[in-house]
Formats: structure tokens, C-alpha cells, sequence
């Protein structure tokens, strides 16, 4: 993993850079984590995809954090954004980029352990694609973002939480077999599969996504289209725990 720390504060992107590269070293993991001394300095050198995490400071001169990370965001929309700040009163700010963490200081190794944990746990996730062909080109579809896969003759329309629907010709079994039977993706009704982490309810013989809407499923197959669901959960939480 490579981890970018930009900040005009030496001696506390020193303490950063140290908290950061024991944690991986506690964790027996890899990681490349640079210290820029400004946000021009970063995008001197900055290539898309690289880093993963990106500790910035919000108070710089040259260029402040907020304005480097609405840059940032326009190259490069799945890197994780942690701001790290002396004072709390650019929190809505920070967010409006989509900010992963905001932390003060002065730092506490508890705090940024917390949230490499989670940035780990995200990026680990994030990283998992199936490779489609969509209107003539490959497309990567990360799997955290699919929300319902339905069949379509010889395609099948995915939907992800950006409301996009990608077509393809795939049939719903191949797509499965694509995402290493990822548990999931639950079927739900013919030609129907849902990602159990967007399924909100299920309301009768229609099952509710978070994005409001609404797909038909069996009623013969409601039980077990629950117990898959609870399943999974329990899965995941006991995952979660494990972390």
C-alpha cells in the first residue's frame, strides 16, 4: 500500500509517517508512505491510482487542504482522504469532498491505528473488480459498488449506487461465477441477484433496496432468500470482529 502525508509541518508529518509505519510493520504488511511538504509538491509528482490513503493537512500556505483535496478528487476519485487539522471548524468542508476520517491534533497512535483499520478493511474491499464489456470497451466495475444485476435476453443490466446500469451480454450465472460466488449477491426472484449490503426490506413479495427501489421476488423463496441474507450478515459481522 502507499500511503501520501502532505503537510508543511515537519516534525508532524514525521510523527505521522512513524505512527503509520508501525502500524503496517505491526501488521507484518507492506507499505510506502511519502511526505510532501505542500500540495504543489504533490501534484508535481502525483500519478493516478497510486496512493490509496492521503493524509492532509488543512491548515498549508501554499495551498490549503480543502483546495488540495477537491483537486485530488477530480483525479482520482477512490483514494481515501483523511484531513488532519488542528481545529474541528472545517469538518462540513471536509466532508463535501467526501473526506474518509478527520483527525486532530495533536496525534494519538490509537486514533490513527483506527483509522488505517478502516481504511484497510475499505481498501481491501474496494479492491475486488469483475472486468465487463460495455458498449465496445472493458469496463472495471468494483463489486462494493454493485447494487442489482438483472438478466436482459443474452445481457444482463448491473446497477451500481451512482445509478448507472452497465449492459453486457453475460448471463447471471457467468456474472456469479465472475465474482467467485461472492455470497453477497443473493438471487432473489429469475433473472434477478441483489448485493445483500444495499437490500433494505423485504415488504411482501417486493424486496426494498437503500436507493429506494423495488424488485419482485418468489414468494416460495422469501424464507430462503432470508436466511441467505441473515447468513451473510452474521458473516460479515463476525469478520468485522475478527479485524
Amino acid at each position: 500500500m502507499k500511503i501520501a502525508v502532505i503537510d508543511d509541518e515537519k516534525p508532524q508529518a514525521d510523527i505521522l509517517y512513524s505512527i503509520c509505519n508501525a502500524y503496517f510493520g505491526e501488521h507484518k504488511q507492506n507499505v510506502q508512505i511519502d511526505c510532501f511538504p505542500d500540495g504543489i509538491a504533490f501534484f508535481n509528482s502525483f500519478k493516478e491510482n497510486v496512493y490509496k490513503i492521503a493524509f492532509v493537512d488543512i491548515f498549508m500556505e501554499k495551498m490549503n487542504g480543502i483546495a488540495v483535496a477537491e483537486k485530488l478528487r477530480e483525479k482520482d476519485r477512490d483514494i481515501l482522504i483523511v484531513f488532519v487539522t488542528t481545529s474541528p471548524d472545517f469538518m462540513m468542508q471536509a466532508f463535501s469532498v467526501h473526506a474518509f476520517h478527520y483527525i486532530t491534533k495533536p496525534y494519538k497512535a490509537e486514533q490513527i491505528y483506527k483509522v488505517l483499520d478502516d481504511a484497510s478493511s475499505y481498501v481491501s474491499d474496494n479492491s475486488k473488480y469483475i472486468e465487463v464489456m460495455c458498449d465496445r470497451r472493458n469496463t472495471l466495475i468494483s463489486l462494493k459498488e454493485i447494487v442489482s444485476v438483472e438478466s436482459d435476453a443474452h445481457y444482463i443490466n448491473i446497477g451500481v449506487v451512482s445509478g448507472l446500469r452497465y449492459r453486457t451480454r453475460m448471463t447471471i450465472a457467468e456474472f456469479i461465477k465472475l465474482t467467485d460466488n461472492d455470497t453477497r449477491f443473493i438471487p432473489v426472484n429469475r433473472g434477478i441477484v441483489l448485493n445483500a449490503d444495499y437490500i433494505k426490506d423485504i415488504e411482501g413479495s417486493v424486496c426494498v433496496t437503500g436507493n429506494g427501489e423495488r424488485f419482485p421476488i418468489k414468494i416460495r423463496e422469501k424464507t430462503r432468500i432470508e436466511q441467505n441474507i441473515r447468513e451473510y450478515m452474521f458473516k460479515k459481522i463476525r469478520e468485522d470482529q475478527r479485524r
